[in-house]
């Protein structure tokens, strides 16, 4: 079976390696006594070399920085990690990548740099894992001070409205990509055509990039019927949106296609794997690769 990249992470990516997206989202989500002590007009997406291939598929590979007003000598490090599921090893995969970060600066011989990690949840299921790494161990409450600790913020897209839009900066594409992930799997034609009524509205053209982004992650995280989906579009953005609907929505909807059965696969390997079936047998049984197979069975321990 043909390996397709993760739509929901792809999704995370292009919607947070927007200044602007990721700005407006710090704003909103984080304590503001947290906000109004950072300066946003330093904000950077900083690239990353430090990601082992262990960590490769599942962190989002995010890290933002950004000074305090309270002095120009404090950077600050947001480290983003996305999750669609409910995963039980987060707090090792943040562990893990704060480690790796640090040690590049101990190897560069710089002062350690400070990290603030942020979960994003867009998962079915209540998120109730621990948020404290000394909470996760099993030791005397009298002891923990003198373990390694840290915790994450955590926003889960399940608490986002549409009517935060002021605490949100007015952002159309942001609360849009929220949204879209908050119902991903639940939305039907109609709450498309208010999705794309809400970007016209707000004086999106539908030959945008953001816009075919915003159609994209919708189509391929939905069940819905192609031309009802092109009609919808055609009598929202009107003549202009004609010429391009054959092509696109060929784009699109294969894509959809195979992501689908690449979901599907990924679901039956979910089953077989709680059925104790050998990972092996699971690979060949879905054509998804071993190492795969072996990540996912972690996330169910």
């Amino acid at each position: 079976m043909k390996r397709i990249k993760p739509v929901h992470n792809n999704f995370f990516m292009k919607t947070f390696q927007n200044n602007d997206n990721t700005r407006d989202f710090i704003k909103g989500s984080l304590p503001s006594g947290i906000t109004k002590k950072l300066d946003f007009s330093t904000l950077e997406i900083k690239p990353t070399s430090h990601v082992d291939d262990s960590l490769k598929s599942h962190l989002s590979d995010l890290i933002v920085k950004m000074k305090t007003k309270d002095s120009d000598d404090v950077d600050l490090y947001f480290l983003f990690e996305h999750k669609s599921y409910k995963d039980k090893n987060i707090l090792w995969q943040l562990l893990k990548y704060q480690y790796l970060m640090l040690e590049e600066d101990f190897k560069a011989k710089r002062d350690f740099r400070i990290i603030i990690p942020i979960v994003f949840y867009h998962g079915k299921g209540k998120w109730n894992l621990y948020r404290k790494f000394s909470d996760s161990l099993k030791i005397p409450t009298y002891f923990r001070k003198f373990v390694l600790n840290f915790e994450y913020f955590f926003y889960d897209t399940k608490d986002f409205e549409m009517n935060e839009n002021e605490k949100f900066g007015k952002n159309v594409f942001l609360m849009s990509a929220i949204s879209l992930m908050k119902h991903q799997g639940k939305m039907d034609s109609e709450k498309a055509r208010s999705l794309f009524q809400y970007l016209k509205n707000a004086g999106y053209r539908w030959d945008e990039d953001d816009v075919f982004i915003l159609l994209r992650y919708f189509v391929m995280t939905n069940t819905v019927d192609k031309m009802e989906v092109m009609n919808i579009i055609k009598q929202e953005f009107g003549d202009e949106a004609e010429e391009l609907m054959p092509s696109l929505g060929r784009t699109i909807f294969n894509e959809g296609r195979e992501e689908g059965a690449f979901q599907k696969a990924v679901e039956t390997c979910r089953k077989l794997l709680l059925s104790c079936v050998d990972p092996k047998i699971v690979s060949e049984s879905t054509g998804i690769s071993i190492e795969r197979v072996l990540e996912i069975k972690k996330t169910q321990k």
